[in-house]
């Protein structure tokens, strides 16, 4: 009901008061405000620009390289993880491989074959080896990129040396091929190494060594180890190493396009190089010996190493305990500006840098600057010009217009109201707001649930908001494959919905449900409020098997008439759960929320999973058990709920005497192979699954699904190894 104030209303005479009683006030024409403000903000913008522009420029060049340098920093991130991930997961995949079994280290043909397949399969890496408490040791090294040995040390305990045998190959790309043998004596002990201490120290965690270069290679990097212990004893049995050489983060850097004229680099927390897009600067000649060393940042040739290292110098920079991202500005000998930014990587104690010359974004930006002013003048000729046609055209005769039908509302002359059409979007949607308007006056009963409104007044249930908990049963229904149908009818399926919305209501509403609301072709309906309803376990689970039927029904008539077929998809819960009016003091809506209404709509989507069409929760089930036929299905864990949920597919009703109806014995199989599935019994577990198809004519659903779970578990169960007798060379 619409309140109506009492009394003439306002004329427009008496709108029209005098100045001297109403208070004066400025005003000014829409066409005139329009104008001045376009010329107003044009003359401003033009004034603006020519004396900040070259600071502000500075700024925007700053914040365009700090947006840079954190996508490079990203990008170098992920390529780091990459690489330290992908050394993670071989040596995982190694030691689950040999705690399994399916690789007998003392087989050296088997050995030998996996560790040169890692070796291929990830070009960073320069050896993977395993060291044994005994002081033996095998391995696999790459030398270059065309050529790798494998290496097996037998250690003398008395003699304090060990026996090494090498035997060499060569790769064209696909194959390898095995070049010579060759046997020495050496000192090198495994326990001994920093990988195997380090590793020893830590059980089961996967540890990382310093950066250190590789006396083969003569290319920096670093090991990773974690230990191998016996299952049952958890006694060592030795220590998994990879090595991986960095070069091709270096490789990484120097494919950055986006660095122009500049450059990135990776640094220790003591200033040592650690990767650079030219790996020369890396490292330079040890002082003891003839193996390279890391380069100091502050001993680097390259100009944009020395730009970074002047602006970590002039800047104070402490590198040791840098935890952020850092932007400075420097120069270098001929005073042009720089940006050089360090940051912390996702590797601990190493960081990024940049360093991008300001040239790289200044210089089109000040070839900019003169086009910019020449286009502000123009623009405030051609802007006055728009603005007056505009502002009469667009605006002030269509407002006009406007203010004349707002008139006829306020007299209630609903009759005579007209959309006033504009080109203007705003305009025109408030034209239509106000024809809408004027007839949603009288018709807006039709949007209003009169048998529920009906019903809460005779409960006495006053239109505010509140609510109180009650133990209720509440029910989604959803459309499969409806949003294809759809856009292939467009408009053609509002009447495929009408039937469709008919037949489920008419089925909700005869089992005592009271329909929430439709959403798209989805239904919620719950039961037990607002008539209190002891049996609603019940009465929804009779509800959802007429929905079944109806819908049935509809689908063979929609076949017939050559329309899409469609089926319906039903989730059913019980639980206590919040009821009442919901919403705000302008808008209420009489509904349920709760968990268990989440879990109602979860189990309608879950349908898809098991090839079901109707699935209820345990809740349900055990409060209609005696009334229903269901068959149990596995637990799940739905989303937002740590504990899994049992589920059943209801299938039909029990008689009145409460037996199940006859062709149903299959259910007991079904389930028994469900509890052999359960237990690991996958054999067991499959034969009744077949069994339950067979019973069902050739086709059950939930069976073909665990069927297929079972033979899956079956086809992972361990094999025995078969040894194999092909050559290294046919690796």
């Amino acid at each position: 009901m619409i309140p109506v104030r009492t009394g003439r209303p306002e004329t427009a005479d008496q709108g029209a008061r005098p100045a001297e009683t109403r208070g004066w006030r400025p005003r000014v024409s829409l066409k005139v405000s329009l104008v001045a403000i376009s010329l107003f903000t044009v003359a401003m913008t033009a004034a603006s620009v020519h004396v900040p522009w070259f600071l502000v420029s500075r700024d925007n060049v700053a914040e365009m390289a700090r947006q840079l340098n954190t996508e490079i920093v990203g990008g170098v991130n992920r390529e780091v993880s990459s690489i330290f991930e992908s050394a993670i997961a071989a040596q995982s995949a190694l030691r689950d491989s040999l705690l399994d079994g399916v690789i007998n280290l003392e087989d050296k043909r088997s050995r030998d074959r996996l560790f040169l397949a890692l070796l291929r399969a990830n070009p960073h890496f320069s050896w993977v080896s395993f060291g044994k408490p005994n002081g033996d040791f095998y391995g696999a090294q790459r030398i270059d990129e065309l050529h790798l040995r494998v290496a097996e040390s037998i250690w003398s305990a008395e003699r304090k040396e060990a026996s090494r045998l090498e035997e060499s190959f060569v790769s064209d790309g696909e194959h390898l091929s095995y070049t010579g043998v060759k046997s020495r004596v050496t000192d090198y002990y495994a326990p001994g190494r920093s990988w195997y201490r380090q590793a020893a120290a830590n059980p089961g965690e996967h540890i990382w060594t310093g950066i250190y270069v590789f006396d083969v290679s003569r290319k920096p990097g670093l090991n990773t180890a974690i230990t191998l212990q016996d299952r049952e004893t958890s006694e060592l049995t030795g220590v998994i190493s990879i090595a991986i050489e960095l070069d091709r983060i270096s490789r990484y850097l120097a494919n950055l396009t986006s660095l122009r004229s500049g450059a990135a680099f990776i640094i220790d927390r003591s200033g040592d190089l650690v990767a650079f897009r030219d790996p020369r600067e890396v490292t330079r000649p040890g002082a003891k010996g003839d193996l390279p060393e890391l380069k100091p940042l502050a001993e680097s040739y390259h100009p944009m190493l020395q730009v970074a290292h002047a602006g970590i110098v002039e800047a104070g920079a402490r590198l040791e305990t840098l935890n952020g991202p850092q932007q400075f500005v420097t120069h270098d000998a001929s005073g042009a500006r720089y940006f050089l930014t360090l940051a912390p990587a996702e590797r601990a104690g190493w960081l990024i840098g940049t360093v991008i010359p300001e040239a790289d974004f200044m210089a089109p930006i000040q070839a900019n600057y003169y086009r910019l002013v020449l286009a502000l003048l123009a623009a405030i000729v051609v802007v006055s010009l728009a603005a007056i046609l505009a502002s009469r055209y667009l605006f002030v005769l269509p407002l006009n217009r406007l203010v004349g039908e707002t008139r006829k509302i306020a007299q209630f002359d609903l009759d005579k109201v007209q959309r006033v059409s504009s080109p203007v979007i705003e305009l025109d949607t408030l034209s239509g707001s106000i024809e809408q308007m004027s007839r949603g006056l009288g018709s807006f009963r039709r949007y209003l649930s009169a048998d529920l409104v009906k019903t809460l007044m005779d409960q006495g249930v006053v239109a505010e908001l509140g609510g109180e908990r009650r133990t209720m049963s509440v029910m989604f229904m959803d459309l499969e494959g409806f949003t294809s149908t759809s856009e292939r009818m467009g408009h053609r399926v509002v009447p495929l919905l009408g039937d469709y919305f008919g037949a489920m209501s008419a089925a909700i509403q005869d089992n005592h449900g009271t329909i929430d609301k439709f959403i798209g072709d989805a239904v919620m309906a719950f039961w037990g409020a607002p008539y209190y309803d002891e049996d609603h376990p019940t009465h929804v689970c009779r509800a959802a098997l007429d929905c079944a039927t109806a819908m049935a029904t509809l689908r063979a008539d929609w076949v017939r008439r050559g329309l899409p077929e469609m089926n319906v998809r039903i989730g059913v819960n019980t639980g206590r759960m919040v009821v009442g009016n919901i919403g705000s003091p302008d808008r209420l809506n009489y509904t349920v929320i709760g968990d268990p209404v989440n879990l109602g709509a979860r189990l309608e989507g879950m349908n898809k999973e098991f090839g079901t069409a109707i699935l209820i929760s345990q809740h349900t089930w055990e409060a209609a058990r005696y009334d229903i036929v269901a068959r149990r299905l596995d637990p799940v864990k739905v989303k937002g709920r740590e504990q899994a949920v049992g589920i059943y597919e209801l299938l039909a009703m029990r008689d009145e005497s409460g037996a199940i109806p006859a062709g149903f014995e299959w259910i007991g199989l079904f389930e028994k192979g469900l509890d052999f599935f359960n237990a690991g019994r996958w054999h067991d577990a499959a034969q009744q699954f077949r069994l339950v198809i067979e019973m069902r004519g050739g086709t059950d659903e939930p069976s073909s699904i665990f069927l297929a779970r079972a033979e899956e578990k079956i086809a992972a169960e361990p094999k025995h190894p078969v040894l194999a007798a092909s050559r290294p060379d046919q690796a």
